[in-house]
């Protein structure tokens, strides 16, 4: 009962804090993927490099992953166009780069491209869709460069749905493994249950924004984004638990009492933003 109480007061301030730094404007828009990005990449390097990362290496990483994401949303509020030479800004990221193979020539590692490889990936799956989260923010409104965050919060409002409705359908009904040999839990039955419950909630979302004249889509292009949203987004959450099988670890952190690490609560987010942004840039 404990751990339930915990678990439900975590879930109400953290998606209280979200909510708030997504809606009040882009510049806590930023604090809160810098927070998701560095937080996510402490976890995964743990998780990869077994912690025997050093406090520098960790710093280099995680700053350099951060500094990524301020990139794309830089690109995506438009901050970039303001600037005379956009190579400035991407020098950093692109030292960083030629740093981690440079350094490789003096380690002496026995798998020196391994260790490059598993440094680059942390960017490529936490830090650069973790990133595309503000063009989502600025979708169908980027050339005017207005920050309209209705269609980021209805994609996590999509996926906190179809988690909870997956879960419940699941409980229920669930007979026939979606993918056991990585997920044993997880069910055809919930998942279908979970897709239900988002095109149900897309449909909400249409009408509340409809209602108040700021909807920017059709009613089937909004079935279609949900339909996008939970098939990459349960994609994310079994890469994150083949990660999680591979190295032998239950949970990425323990940062959010009772809900596990950062990785935990935004596996789906890091295949689904990519997804999202694709859909969304063909269809508005």
């Amino acid at each position: 009962m404990k751990s339930v109480i915990v678990r439900s007061i975590t879930g109400i301030f953290f998606i209280a804090f979200v909510v708030w730094a997504i809606m009040y404007n882009p510049i806590s828009l930023w604090a809160l993927l810098a927070i998701i990005t560095g937080v996510s990449l402490y976890e995964f390097y743990k998780i990869i490099f077994k912690g025997e990362f050093s406090f520098m290496q960790y710093m280099m990483h995680i700053t350099a992953g951060i500094y990524l994401t301020t990139i794309v949303w830089m690109e995506s509020t438009m901050v970039m166009d303001a600037t005379d030479n956009k190579a400035l800004t991407y020098a950093p990221y692109l030292l960083y780069v030629m740093i981690v193979f440079i350094t490789e020539l003096y380690a002496k590692r026995e798998e020196p491209f391994t260790y490059a490889a598993k440094s680059l990936a942390g960017h490529l799956y936490i830090a650069l869709p973790v990133g595309l989260l503000s063009f989502i923010a600025f979708s169908g409104l980027s050339i005017f460069s207005i920050y309209m965050p209705t269609m980021l919060l209805a994609l996590l409002v999509i996926i906190w749905v179809y988690d909870t409705g997956a879960f419940v359908t699941g409980m229920t009904f669930g007979k026939h493994r979606l993918f056991e040999r990585i997920s044993p839990k997880k069910s055809w039955e919930g998942f279908w249950g979970g897709v239900g419950f988002a095109i149900l909630a897309a449909w909400g979302i249409y009408a509340i924004l409809e209602n108040y004249g700021i909807n920017s889509m059709e009613l089937y292009k909004w079935f279609g984004f949900a339909v996008v949203v939970v098939v990459s987004a349960t994609m994310g959450d079994l890469t994150e638990s083949l990660l999680k099988r591979t190295y032998g670890v239950k949970d990425s952190g323990k940062i959010l009492p009772g809900h596990g690490g950062m990785m935990d609560r935004f596996d789906s987010v890091f295949m689904a933003a990519p997804a999202a942004y694709i859909y969304l840039s063909i269809v508005m």
